[in-house]
Formats: structure tokens, C-alpha cells, sequence
């Protein structure tokens, strides 16, 4: 069994590599989803892989939902035994989704317009713009 230290280390670790994986699942590969879409799997992402549940009814530790509902539904009784973790998996899932669907309400995403119509001011690729100036130096001699 782990001791307090070694169990609150343990958890630390653990939310930080969640929080790690979330920025860049966040930063990789969900960069091409509108905003409300990746705000929304956001949401739901943070509630599957950072939420608590106690393993079983009598223990005093936590231990993440996801890994929980897995072991239980595999290793001991099935869906009897991984009930309450799948529960707690829905319902932070449900919280997740409305907040991040609250999200878009308060903090709205950029203008998908504004975006095209900076993109458009940019050159395209290979052509430089008629006032561009290098910085590199050429020898003429």
C-alpha cells in the first residue's frame, strides 16, 4: 500500500501528465476543429482523464475514473463492479461538456470571417509582396 507521501506524489504526477497530454492533444491535434468543437471535446477530454472515483466502496485513496471503470469491468465482476466508476465518468462528462458549452456563451470564439480576411492580406506562399526588402546580404562583384 502506498503511504500519504508517496500516494499524493503519485496523484500530482498523474494530473500533470493529464494536464501535459491535454495541451498537446489541444495543441496537435485538435488545431484544425472550429473553436466551439474543440472547446466542447476540450471539456470532455479533461472530465475522462482527470476524474476521481475511490477504486472500491471500502477504500479510502482515489484513483482516476477511466482506468477504474476499465480494470473493474475487466479483472473483476464486469459491469456490477464498474457501475458507479462509469456513473461518475457520464456524469463528470455531462459537467464538462455544459461548461465548456457555457464557455462559448461568455468567451466567444474569433470570427471565422475575421480569419479569412486576415489570411487574405498575407502573401501566398513564394511570393513576396512588392515593398519587401531582404535583409540577407549579396555580394555583386
Amino acid at each position: 500500500m502506498l503511504t500519504s507521501e508517496s500516494y499524493l506524489i503519485a496523484m500530482l504526477c498523474y494530473c500533470g501528465a493529464g494536464l501535459v497530454s491535454l495541451f498537446l492533444i489541444h495543441r496537435f491535434w485538435l488545431v484544425r476543429l472550429p473553436g466551439a468543437y474543440r472547446r466542447i471535446l476540450m471539456g470532455l477530454l479533461f472530465a475522462l482523464l482527470l476524474t476521481p472515483v475511490a477504486p472500491n466502496p471500502e477504500a479510502n485513496s482515489l484513483a482516476p475514473a477511466l482506468i477504474v471503470a476499465l480494470f473493474n469491468a475487466a479483472f473483476l465482476d464486469g459491469w456490477s463492479s464498474a457501475r458507479y466508476a462509469v456513473w461518475v465518468l457520464f456524469a463528470s462528462s455531462a459537467v464538462g461538456v455544459a461548461l465548456a458549452a457555457l464557455s462559448l456563451w461568455f468567451v466567444p470564439t474569433k470570427n471565422a470571417g475575421s480569419q479569412r480576411e486576415h489570411a487574405s492580406n498575407l502573401p501566398s506562399s513564394g511570393v513576396q509582396p512588392e515593398n519587401f526588402q531582404s535583409t540577407q546580404h549579396r555580394d555583386i562583384s
